[in-house]
């Protein structure tokens, strides 16, 4: 009987909890950017998103609308090509890709100053490691850094990149630059959150374009509410239970005083 009770808890367990993929978007800008914002010097340009043009003093962010309202994400994958050039030499300054909160205008290359930023950073403005390189930030401190060519002469290369508990994995260049299970240390989600690219330039400058993006998240699945229906197949396989428990030890009871009479 104690068997019969748990497998009915086990099923309910399980019935009522877990995870599920939940938002997405997907784009190849062939017809707008759909449930996005273009900010700033950002436009759609020959089937591609151009955050900014071969010249200086330029920023420009695409905001995707928030695919989860109201849930916290626990994981994602994100893809996208990416096109830095033609531009100045040296060119300048970079392009990010961020889950954070939304900017009240627009980012640059450093991305959301809160949550993840991946930072394809192009121009030496002091920091360390030297660019040109990508940058993995949380809360806006690095955390992870690996040097590469990241121009491309206005070529689109594949990004990848993958966000759960374990860390973040990221491939970019069909692996020229690869990320491993980057620890993300102070990496809290909200259902605030949302992702953002940016990319800016100063003085120097550089074409930052990004076309072909996907990205789908999971979420944790919400508590299941039973229907009026499925409480009462509740409430009746727990008298079943119950009265089969009852009758059980009615009949050992029963066993056990006949054996004392005889």
């Amino acid at each position: 009987m104690k068997t019969r009770i748990l497998a009915i808890t086990t099923v309910l367990a399980v019935g009522f909890s877990g995870t599920c993929f939940a938002g997405s978007y997907s784009n190849d800008f062939s017809s707008g950017v759909g449930a996005a914002s273009l900010r700033g010097s950002a436009v759609v340009d020959s089937g591609s998103v151009r955050l900014t043009p071969n010249a200086g003093g330029n920023e420009g962010s695409l905001v995707i609308d928030n695919l989860d309202p109201g849930r916290t994400v626990q994981s994602f994958d994100a893809s996208f090509t990416l096109a830095i050039g033609p531009g100045s030499t040296p060119p300048a300054d970079g392009v990010s890709f961020s889950f954070g909160p939304p900017p009240g205008g627009t980012y640059g290359e450093s991305g959301a100053p809160t949550g993840i930023a991946v930072v394809f950073d192009i121009y030496d403005n002091g920091e360390t490691p030297t660019p040109p390189v990508i940058r993995i930030m949380v809360n806006g401190t690095q955390v992870a850094a690996t040097t590469g060519t990241l121009f491309t002469a206005g070529a689109f290369v594949p990004v990848s990149i993958h966000v759960d508990g374990g860390g973040l994995d990221l491939n970019f260049n069909s692996g020229a630059i690869v990320f491993t299970n980057a620890l993300l240390p102070g990496y809290v989600p909200s259902s605030q959150y949302q992702f953002t690219f940016g990319a800016r330039t100063g003085s120097l400058a550089a074409e930052q374009r990004i076309d072909d993006v996907a990205i789908t998240t999971s979420v944790a699945a919400p508590l299941a509410v039973p229907t009026l229906a499925e409480w009462g197949t509740i409430a009746l396989a727990g008298l079943l239970a119950l009265f089969a428990a009852f009758a059980l030890r009615g009949a050992r009871t029963g066993r056990i005083g006949t054996s004392r009479r005889v």
